[in-house]
C-alpha cells in the first residue's frame, strides 16, 4: 500500500512543471483612467489617507495649544495641529503614509510622551 502511494506521488511530482509565457493585461474596464483620477483628485484636495501620532487629548481647547507649543519647543522638526472631536481637542504630530514610519517616530517620543499612540487620519500632501 505504501508502495502504491509513493509511486502515484512520484508520477504527480513528475507531471507538474511550472508554466512559462507572457501575460497581457488589456484594461478596457478603464482601471488607469481611474487611478488617474484618483491621483488628480488627491492632489487637488491636498489631503490622502495615513498616519499621525498622537500626544494629547482634553477638553480644553488653551490646554492643547500649550501641549502643542511646548512639543514644538522640544522637537521642532515636526509638524503639529489641533484637531477637534467633540468633546476632546487633540494634538497630533506628523504627516506619515505608512505605519512603520510613524512606529520609527513614536519610538522616539514613547520616553517623553508614554500616552502616545498612532492614528490613522488624513495627512497634507504638502507638508511631506
Amino acid at each position: 500500500m505504501k508502495l502504491n502511494i509513493t509511486l502515484i506521488l512520484l508520477f504527480v511530482r513528475l507531471g507538474c512543471f511550472g508554466q512559462t509565457g507572457t501575460i497581457t493585461i488589456k484594461d478596457n474596464a478603464g482601471a488607469g483612467a481611474l487611478v488617474e483620477k484618483h491621483i488628480f483628485f488627491n492632489k487637488e484636495h491636498g489631503e490622502l489617507p495615513g498616519y499621525r501620532i498622537q500626544v494629547s487629548a482634553g477638553t480644553s481647547l488653551i490646554s492643547a495649544k500649550d501641549a502643542k507649543a511646548l512639543f514644538l519647543q522640544r522637537y521642532s522638526d515636526y509638524n503639529a495641529s489641533i484637531v477637534f472631536e467633540a468633546p476632546n481637542y487633540k494634538v497630533r504630530i506628523g504627516n506619515y503614509t505608512n505605519r512603520f514610519d510613524a512606529n520609527r517616530d513614536l519610538q522616539e517620543l514613547i520616553t517623553e510622551y508614554p500616552s502616545a499612540y498612532i492614528v490613522k487620519d488624513l495627512i497634507n500632501i504638502a507638508e511631506q
